[in-house]
């Protein structure tokens, strides 16, 4: 009998990146022989593995596939020094994943794919790019450039203020080498309908709550997905945008799905909001596609 996502279990585990600990969780189909393909999935703004991921590695993990979450360094259960958000080093914790998969006996270290996640699409790719055994990324609700999307979400005076806050920030940092500590809101504006989904995560999550120092916004500021979806190479990548997202908007998927150097697929998706993919209406049907291109560019042979 095929099983179904309820009937895929989890177990707890960790692995280390650049000498951090990341907490984990490893789903695995039942009655698995031999070494399966496997898929790292990687959450996005301030999210943690306990939410949202874990129903899209159940839902790969019942097609026959090992799947791996897990809290980014700094966040949730992992190690790390708080308060920080560096997108390189939140590619290297997706790549440790990758490798960490790599070590397990149920796992074919050449069958390994990215899936990543609003934020973590776009490093979902940089990750695939710089993997030399991954063999396929997938991009949902993606960045392309995260400071032309920060700056998006902003009115064009609170553009300017905002750098002004950088720019003190900045002169802080080189005089005592301390950074700001803000409300994560400070750095992503969020519009009505995110504003809405964060308050269902504080009431739901409240050990989920965090804040960002400035530094992590010039951090931001200067990541480009686009440039690893350039340097994909004959890696294969799946785009899902949402073409009315009022959080990361669908021309940032266009632009990835333009620039990418390798196989690619774009899916469209209309009526309906940035997180409405993670819903169950909408995700079910949406693994689907997913889990076809998974089965094609990352388990075949």
């Amino acid at each position: 009998m095929t099983p179904t996502p309820a009937d895929i279990e989890s177990t707890d585990v960790e692995f280390f990146s650049d000498g951090t600990r990341i907490a984990a969780e490893l789903f695995s189909p039942p009655g698995l022989a031999g070494r399966a393909p496997a898929v790292v999935i990687a959450h996005g703004f301030g999210g943690i593995k306990s939410f949202f991921v874990a129903d899209i590695a159940r839902a790969i993990s019942a097609a026959g596939f090992v799947s791996l979450t897990f809290d980014y360094r700094g966040f949730g259960e992992s190690a790390g020094p708080r308060n920080r958000l560096r997108p390189l080093e939140q590619v290297a914790d997706i790549r440790a994943g990758c490798d960490f998969l790599r070590t397990l006996p149920t796992v074919d270290p050449d069958r390994i794919g990215i899936y990543g996640t609003s934020f973590g699409g776009g490093l979902a790719i940089a990750a695939a790019a710089g993997d030399p055994r991954a063999r396929a990324a997938v991009c949902a609700v993606g960045i392309a450039d995260y400071g032309r999307w920060l700056r998006s979400l902003r009115r064009h005076w609170e553009w300017i203020a905002f750098e002004h806050r950088l720019e003190a920030d900045r002169t802080r940092r080189l005089l005592t080498g301390v950074s700001e500590v803000v409300e994560p809101e400070v750095i992503m504006v969020r519009d009505p309908e995110s504003e809405k989904h964060e308050q269902y995560l504080r009431e739901n999550w409240p050990d989920r709550a965090f804040q960002l120092d400035l530094a992590s916004a010039d951090a931001i500021i200067e990541f480009k997905s686009i440039d690893y979806a350039k340097a994909l190479g004959d890696k294969a990548l799946l785009l899902i945008g949402v073409d009315e997202d009022g959080l990361t908007p669908y021309d940032h998927t266009l632009d990835l799905y333009a620039a990418a150097s390798g196989p690619k697929e774009l899916i469209s998706l209309t009526g309906m909001s940035h997180h409405d993919i993670y819903k169950p209406h909408q995700r079910d049907g949406l693994m689907q596609q997913v889990i076809a291109f998974l089965q094609q560019k990352v388990a075949a042979p």
